[in-house]
């Protein structure tokens, strides 16, 4: 790789980068492109020329770019440990700490944007839906893995990640992480449950 193209590549990354926590903090529509451009330290002209499709192309990239990175996150955490139970704790304590450490400002990116402008960017609703698919694929692999059927894996699997994101609003509201613990405590009595019986 180039100076130039190593230097193109970063300056992209920040830009992907900068967007996430943004969209994370406060949304889609109250993020503006020169708040993007102040965050990431990028003349205006950069933008552009990453992403000339403007904030749209932008919030895609960005989705894409955050499922990327959670799912590899994610299989990091599954693949570390074998039981499947402290796998899921770890997992969502790792969540926990991250919201407690931004004072409960930071909530996940995709639901975020999913919740403001999916009903009117089938673009960017699509994103949404290919990050979430993303993360389920990456649940369903763990959950076959602990012995749980296909069929059984998505099901729980979409609990999961529903809970998640749940238990994510629960606590900025509350700014008290006591809902993502709660819904780990019953996650893991389920999941063990299921697994008991599927042996």
């Amino acid at each position: 790789m180039t100076k130039r193209s190593a230097k193109n590549r970063q300056t992209r990354t920040r830009l992907l980068d900068s967007a996430s926590k943004l969209f994370r903090s406060q949304g889609f529509h109250a993020t503006g492109l020169d708040q993007i451009l102040r965050r990431s330290r990028t003349p205006k002209g950069s933008l552009y020329h990453y992403f000339p499709g403007g904030k749209d192309q932008l919030a895609i990239e960005t989705l894409q770019y955050v499922a990327g990175e959670q799912g590899q996150m994610m299989s990091a955490i599954f693949s570390a440990q074998s039981d499947p139970l402290e796998t899921l704790q770890t997992f969502f304590a790792h969540i926990a700490e991250n919201l407690q450490a931004s004072d409960f400002r930071d909530g996940c990116p995709i639901a975020a944007v999913t919740l403001e402008v999916a009903s009117d960017r089938p673009s960017v609703r699509e994103a949404c839906r290919q990050g979430f698919q993303t993360w389920l694929e990456v649940l369903v692999q763990h959950l076959n893995r602990a012995g749980l059927s296909e069929a059984r894996a998505k099901s729980i699997a979409t609990l999961v990640l529903a809970a998640l994101e749940g238990g994510l609003i629960l606590s900025r509201a509350q700014k008290n992480v006591e809902p993502l613990n709660r819904i780990t405590r019953e996650l893991a009595q389920m999941i063990q449950a299921s697994i008991s019986k599927n042996n």
